[in-house]
């Protein structure tokens, strides 16, 4: 796949105005904002998901609507400073440029002031973006729309981007805000929050003890079987984010938010990441796994923001060196999901090694890799190795986004951890036979498989330290 996102929709002019309070105002009993020179201006809307999805590593094209003004030169030019970024924003003389205002003292918001006209666009002008859209579909693999209510993703629109889509066999995701769901009808991928899938649902929840998750799930089947939906992926704030899938498949991530400072815009964030991740290969419950940890990351900013590959990296690298106990509630939150676990000493990380891990978690929903310790190694290769030592090692693995979680063992084989993770999938290079691959009968016990990956001849450890030896 290459990467590439198509988003259209809402686009939106998000401006931030900062200064004090220290008094009331005589006239009336409301707060005096004394702005300072703290005055911004971002990308909101649609713009805020392309930003997000570059920000994933992406490239991302946008097709919008804004309106002649002042406010639309402001957005072409934060359109064109993105980094792989590039858009089609088409000039409806009748509208206005979407904005936001935002006034701020601190961290909190005192007013917000909506200039918009969202009436429904035009004929004309929908001709237009199908137009674009048909020249440009071809070179991207995943199309999102993005829709505000701002007029601009009409119904009518909608279902002939989702036709064309389709036969084109893109992935379409959709950020609906119709409390109808019927014009996302044969999308792909649907991620309302809580409070959309209950509206469109048209459900009232009347008993305040029953299990959000439950409901999530409930709803959530029934939508999919309606609107012909392959998947819903709700988020539902302090309660994390769900998965449920046509295949009756479910999962429920935690939220990973440590603070909450600013809720607008997680849900751009997710719907970004989960967009990104599938053009790049992912699975939809590794993509979204990848969202929720974006979206933490997104709430604990002020404002519309956007959370790159390194904030993401800076976040998860410690998550991902575990003990055994640590690692249950992963193990229970993807119970319905195939774990891959594989093992070995990757010492002096080479080509070899980055292929077989890359191919090893293609076919497996989580990977768990067992790293020998120290002292393991000695064991098993003599007293002069290892040559980095396992806190080396295992923080260069954790660098690794192909990799899920790290566990160090003492003991020559795996066996233990294979015991207790039981795993569904154990990989190993090919130069093992089946029978030969530690775990293989207790695999049979719970049904799990062995699967071997082809070796990238002569990329081996021992061949690197050889060459050394000889060069000095």
């Amino acid at each position: 796949m290459s990467g590439r996102v198509l988003c259209i929709g809402d686009i939106i002019l998000d401006s931030y105005s900062h200064g004090d309070v220290k008094r009331i105002s005589p006239e009336a009993p409301i707060p005096v904002l004394k702005i300072n020179n703290n005055k911004y201006e971002v990308l909101g809307g649609c713009g805020n998901v392309a930003k997000n999805i570059c920000g994933a590593g992406s490239k991302c094209h946008i097709i919008s609507v804004c309106g002649d003004d002042k406010e639309s030169l402001v957005l072409k030019k934060l359109l064109k400073d993105a980094k792989k970024l590039t858009f089609n924003l088409l000039t409806d003389p009748t509208r206005c440029t979407t904005k936001k205002i935002r006034f701020v003292s601190g961290n909190q918001q005192i007013l917000r002031v909506d200039k918009e006209f969202n009436k429904p666009i035009s004929s004309k002008l929908e001709a237009k973006v199908l137009k674009i859209l048909k020249s440009k579909i071809d070179f991207f693999d995943v199309v999102v729309l993005s829709d505000y209510s701002k007029g601009f993703l009409t119904d009518n629109l909608l279902k002939n981007i989702i036709e064309i889509s389709k036969k084109k066999e893109k992935v379409v995701i959709i950020d609906p805000k119709k409390s109808d769901f019927h014009p996302y009808k044969g999308a792909d991928i649907i991620t309302p929050n809580f409070k959309e899938l209950l509206e469109a649902s048209k459900f009232e929840k009347n008993n305040k003890k029953e299990n959000n998750s439950n409901i999530v799930v409930t709803l959530s089947k029934e939508l999919l079987r309606k609107y012909k939906f392959d998947a819903i992926v709700t988020t539902r704030s302090s309660d994390g984010i769900s998965i449920v899938d046509n295949n009756n498949d479910y999962l429920h991530l935690p939220s990973k938010a440590q603070e909450v400072f600013d809720v607008s815009g997680a849900g751009d964030t997710v719907i970004a990441y989960i967009a990104a991740g599938i053009a790049k290969g992912k699975s939809l419950f590794n993509a979204t796994e990848i969202a929720n940890d974006a979206a933490g990351i997104a709430v604990g900013k002020f404002g519309t923001t956007v959370v790159n590959e390194k904030d993401l990296l800076n976040s998860n690298q410690s998550k991902k060196l575990l003990k055994l106990e640590e690692l249950y509630n992963d193990l229970k939150k993807y119970k319905t999901k195939t774990i891959g676990f594989t093992n070995g000493c990757f010492d002096l990380i080479h080509q070899g090694h980055i292929f077989y891990l890359k191919e090893a978690r293609k076919m497996c929903d989580f990977l768990i890799l067992g790293l020998n310790s120290d002292n393991s190694i000695k064991k098993i290769k003599g007293k002069d190795r290892p040559i980095l030592s396992q806190i080396e090692r295992s923080e260069i693995l954790k660098n690794f986004d192909f990799i899920d979680r790290i566990l160090i063992f003492n003991e020559e084989t795996p066996i233990n951890l294979i015991k207790k993770i039981k795993p569904n999938i154990i990989f190993k290079g090919d130069d093992y036979s089946v029978k030969e691959v530690v775990g293989s009968e207790e695999m049979k016990k719970w049904g799990g498989q062995i699967k071997l990956i082809k070796c990238v001849k002569g990329k081996s450890t021992s061949n690197i330290i050889r060459k050394i030896k000889n060069v000095t």
